[in-house]
């Protein structure tokens, strides 16, 4: 039964890989496509300059909404991470443009994902984007649809017309994404542990917290671009001094954890140092009191 439903999976897949295929090479579409896949300006910027707007935006639900902001915060990092996890214990997929048994459409753009040894299944970016779209979707009722429908179509189409992913990388990535959004808005541990100590941490100290957000937020918007290339390197170069291939034994990049530790370490190190800023400001202000 599992192998039917799996065969079943992969001919839908192929099906749809193959009729997008059908308009590849047509210079427009593929320099669209091309550029939706690397303009975070039109991804994470749009997603967090609409974050922002909504953080200031006055209106009686104006703590409620903070909360639910910080909240959706953690749940797209946390898609992330489930993600990529999901991409290490389940069986290797090679992402469809390096599939030799199938026919690849010929486009009118060179491509250089370089991603052969990252597994295509599940997708992070649809994730990722998945969790902030359903975060905006849930702040701005109004506009849930066209929201989920411009990630749809504008962040996860172009990545499978380009053979980045098969379609059902990115439905089972952007289940995860919205699931962990949702679990995130709805528990009780993000609120104790980082929603109610980041508002008081905005009360206290707003010039370190507004500084530790601006970082986080920029981050964000680039997926953590900055902070994967210094976890990689961190990482290379410490297997170098320690003689040890980067690449040796392993059919997936071992760099790449240097860029999920990384991502992660930026995160936690946020969380605390803001705590720690939060504690001290208040100790301070506690004190100064006759």
């Amino acid at each position: 039964m599992t192998n039917e439903l799996l065969q079943t999976i992969r001919t839908v897949d192929l099906k749809i890989y193959n009729f997008l295929g059908r308009f590849a090479g047509n210079r427009l579409l593929d320099h669209l496509a091309s550029r939706e896949e690397t303009n975070n300006l039109l991804k994470g910027g749009i997603f967090f300059a609409t974050y922002w707007y909504l953080w200031f935006r006055i209106g009686p639900d104006l703590t409620k909404r903070r909360k639910s902001i910080i909240a959706i915060v953690i749940g797209s990092m946390l898609a992330i991470i489930v993600a990529r996890t999901l991409a290490y214990v389940t069986p290797f997929r090679v992402r469809p443009m390096y599939d030799l048994t199938i026919a690849h459409p010929t486009y009118s753009i060179p491509l250089t994902a370089n991603l052969e040894n990252w597994s295509s299944f599940p997708s992070d970016t649809a994730a990722y984007f998945f969790a902030l779209a359903f975060g905006l979707a849930y702040l701005l009722r109004r506009l849930a649809v066209p929201i989920m429908l411009y990630t749809a179509a504008w962040i996860c189409l172009p990545r499978i017309y380009l053979g980045l992913h098969y379609a059902s990388d990115m439905v089972v990535g952007s289940g995860i994404g919205i699931m962990m959004a949702w679990l995130s808005l709805r528990s009780d541990s993000v609120e104790s542990i980082v929603t109610r100590p980041a508002l008081a941490a905005m009360e206290t100290s707003p010039q370190w917290f507004y500084t530790i957000a601006f970082l986080l937020s920029f981050e964000m918007a680039t997926v953590f671009d900055g902070v994967r290339h210094v976890g990689r390197d961190v990482l290379n170069a410490a297997l170098t001094a320690l003689h040890v291939a980067p690449h040796s034994g392993h059919s997936r990049p071992i760099d790449e954890w240097g860029g999920l530790l990384a991502m992660i370490g930026f995160l936690v190190a946020a969380v605390y140092v803001g705590n720690v800023l939060h504690r001290k400001f208040r100790d301070l202000r506690l004190a100064k009191r006759p």
